[in-house]
């Protein structure tokens, strides 16, 4: 089906759209009508972009000749998930996890509000699942290699532990929690569970939960109950271990087997509730009879615990703070709302002396200087995942007692936490200025001069712009991750996610909040991401191709013309699969597809088609000698023929008169779009990368030769045809080829 899309009329009918970020994929996204990246602090779902990367577990290599590291490229300052926590003394800290390659634990003294440490967590670009322990000591769950961290706010001291799964597929661990002596860990992409003893250290593995499910996202459990209980996904189910049985047994209603996960688990002494993803659910189940008691919408990634007097949980809906009290099942307004397209990402309570009631300042005035803090009741009161709500129960000195409590969270990426003291119902900001981070690389792509190369984080966004000839660099950073991009004419244009926008960047112009321009968001076709773009009849238009979220069918094929400004869209242009890859060659244009859309897999093999632009639903499709599950990079060579990688395979394509040629590389590969590149050299041969190793091919004989066995990733070329990857983490590299070497001495 064709449409046509004038832009103009779409900016003024587009409202803007907010989300509270989770981790495939959550922190704060709030992205205006207007044409402007800044306002993008964390691009869409942390939680939900997690699950489409397969994170290797890093191993040294011996360094070899033209190979060299240029550093990092991009640098941002973004927290992902955040804990305030007591220590023995009842001295607060809040905890944040900094996104980076690697990432990065961060000690503010919530006292002085001064950063007191920051550690850097070896082996993680990512930590999700945080809690503490009785003795107020924070255990942090990383991920590449299920990397286990603890910080002891009482000693100081920092230590890594090593991984807690054997089994390679568990390289994240999606949720921690700290119940008793033992800590409970999930993981991604085995869906494994295990448990870590804080006294013994010794670690039992429960193995897969459940067989084909890839992750284990949340866990709560009882000591005294012995009792377990378990979201896993995708899609998703709910389990719970009773006491003296081996096996997990699902209590999951059938109204909610469409969703994910639940991405949190909350429990109480009489309940358990289930925040559910993505229908923005939150589901109240008593523990006993595991029926539903009650279900509400909300927007807060989770919910608190049982607040410190029994009664009541807090969550954030619509940017405003409710109380849900559960004995009468009411939901209170509190009519106290966070910053404008935020949510709270985590709830934690803090106790500290009534005294402080006089001192505090109104609403939004913001800073609280000094406050003194003492010992909570329970050291376990400001854990998010305390499992022993009675503890949290006062005793009959309550309503008479000095102490006050208070609930906090962190809002946005930035870390700003809120603060909301229900004894005088006033609520209050505090911001940090965090330190960045090197970001982990993600896109690559060089300029049509090759003069220049640009490259993109994964996650947090960023541009960072190489130039060739002096080695300095630039850093934009109000640009979200990009799934791919393409230079000419002086201009960038930009595959965006989330939303599947293409934007252009007008590199003859200054960097600001109208350039990079939005163009398009396919998003309103039911796209996800715009994964292939490239330029026709000399940039006069560009063609784009997209992966589908929440469209029937499959990916949309699209047209922009540079002049006219207009976008011509063809829906679902190959039935349920994807667009990877694009390329023209003259008046025909060559595309190849991927299995995975709409979260579906379709059993039929990838596609490589081709279409003469004048009448682009007239495709004709190129019979590959081999079946694969995704065509993801496409050339043409200086002699007009198209190359491609299809899964471990490349092939070289010259017309329907001439037999494709094609050689095995691998014999498996892993994703849904992203595993390989090619690009042709100065020195006559074809260079690529393929699962993070980086070859060259003959092009006559298609002879192959392995030039690096690990870490290459995103390739693309100079001016001189020396070649720049990513080595699945912050630092840009140069290969320099053979013909070049003697050059550069």
């Amino acid at each position: 089906m064709k449409k046509i899309y004038i832009p103009m009329i779409a900016a003024m009918l587009a409202t803007p759209i907010g989300s509270t970020a989770n981790a495939e994929e959550n922190l704060n996204l709030n992205i205006g009508s207007g044409n402007t990246e800044e306002v993008l602090e964390v691009e869409g779902n942390v939680e939900e972009w997690l699950e489409d990367v397969i994170e290797e577990v890093p191993t040294e290599e011996v360094e070899l000749e033209g190979h060299e590291n240029l550093g990092p490229m991009v640098y941002k300052s973004s927290a992902i998930s955040s804990k305030i926590a007591a220590n023995n003394k009842g001295e607060y800290f809040i905890y944040y996890i900094m996104h980076g390659s690697p990432s990065a634990l961060v000690v503010v003294d919530y006292q002085t509000k001064e950063i007191v440490h920051s550690f850097t967590l070896e082996d993680s670009k990512s930590a999700w699942g945080l809690d503490v322990d009785k003795n107020g000591k924070l255990w942090i769950g990383g991920s590449v290699s299920s990397v286990l961290y603890s910080y002891d706010p009482n000693t100081q001291d920092f230590e890594k532990h090593g991984a807690i799964f054997s089994n390679k597929s568990d390289t994240s661990i999606q949720d921690l929690i700290v119940e008793g002596n033992k800590i409970y860990a999930g993981s991604a992409y085995g869906g494994s569970l295990a448990t870590y003893d804080i006294q013994t250290k010794e670690i039992e593995e429960f193995g897969q939960i459940r067989k084909r499910r890839e992750f284990v996202k949340a866990i709560a459990a009882d000591e005294k109950t012995d009792e377990i209980f378990v979201s896993i996904g995708s899609p998703m189910d709910l389990l719970v271990k009773k006491p003296k049985s081996k096996n997990f047994t699902s209590f999951l209603p059938a109204k909610y087997m469409s969703e994910k996960y639940a991405q949190d688990l909350i429990l109480t002494d009489k309940y358990i509730v289930a925040r559910l993803h993505p229908s923005n659910k939150a589901v109240i189940f008593d523990r006993k009879t595991l029926k539903i008691e009650d279900e509400f919408d909300l927007n807060s990634k989770t919910v608190s615990t049982l607040s410190p007097d029994g009664k009541s949980i807090y969550y954030t809906k619509a940017q405003q703070l409710i109380k849900y009290d559960f004995d009468t099942k009411k939901h209170t307004e509190l009519d106290l709302f966070l910053p404008k397209g935020t949510e709270a990402v985590n709830l934690d309570f803090i106790m500290r002396d009534s005294k402080t009631v006089e001192e505090s300042p109104t609403h939004n005035e913001g800073v609280k200087e000094n406050i003194p803090l003492v010992t909570p009741y329970d050291k376990n009161i400001s854990s998010k995942k305390s499992t022993t709500p009675q503890k949290l129960v006062f005793d009959e000195s309550y309503e008479n007692s000095s102490k006050e409590w208070i609930l906090s969270g962190m809002v946005d990426n930035l870390g700003q936490l809120f603060e909301y003291n229900p004894q005088t119902e006033e609520i209050n900001y505090l911001q940090f200025d965090l330190p960045e981070q090197p970001v982990e690389l993600y896109t690559l792509a060089s300029s049509s001069d090759g003069t220049k190369i640009f490259a993109n984080g994964y996650m947090s966004g960023g541009l960072g712009i190489l130039d060739v000839a002096t080695g300095n660099k630039e850093l934009y950073r109000n640009v979200s991750q990009i799934e791919t991009m393409f230079d000419i004419n002086n201009k960038l244009y930009i595959g965006a996610y989330p939303l599947a926008r293409l934007l252009v960047y007008d590199r003859s112009l200054p960097w600001n909040t109208e350039n990079p321009k939005e163009i398009i968001r396919m998003s309103q076709y039911g796209q996800e991401r715009t994964t292939a773009v490239t330029p026709f009849n000399d940039g006069k238009e560009i063609i784009f191709g997209t992966l589908p979220d929440a469209s029937v069918g499959g990916g949309d094929l699209a047209f922009y013309d540079t002049f006219t400004k207009e976008v011509e869209v063809y829906e679902d242009y190959i039935y349920s699969q994807s667009i990877v890859s694009l390329v023209s060659r003259g008046s025909e244009v060559f595309g190849g597809t991927s299995i995975h859309a709409n979260q579906q897999v379709n059993p039929r093999g990838a596609r490589l088609f081709y279409f003469n632009r004048r009448n682009p639903e007239d495709k004709i499709y190129i019979n590959l000698p081999f079946d694969s599950s995704m065509i993801t990079s496409l050339i043409v060579d200086n002699n007009k023929k198209v190359w491609g990688m299809a899964d471990g395979k490349l092939f070289v394509y010259t017309d329907r008169e001439t037999e494709v040629k094609f050689v095995e590389l691998l014999p498996l590969i892993s994703g849904r779009f992203r595993n390989a590149q090619i690009v042709e050299s100065d020195d006559g041969y074809i260079y690529g990368s393929v699962e993070g190793k980086l070859f060259r091919v003959t092009k006559d004989n298609l002879t192959v030769e392995w030039l690096k066995n690990k870490g290459v990733y995103g390739l693309t070329k100079d001016i001189n045809g020396d070649l720049y990857y990513y080595d699945g983490g912050s630092n840009l590299w140069k290969y320099t080829i053979e013909k070049n070497r003697k050059k550069q001495q």
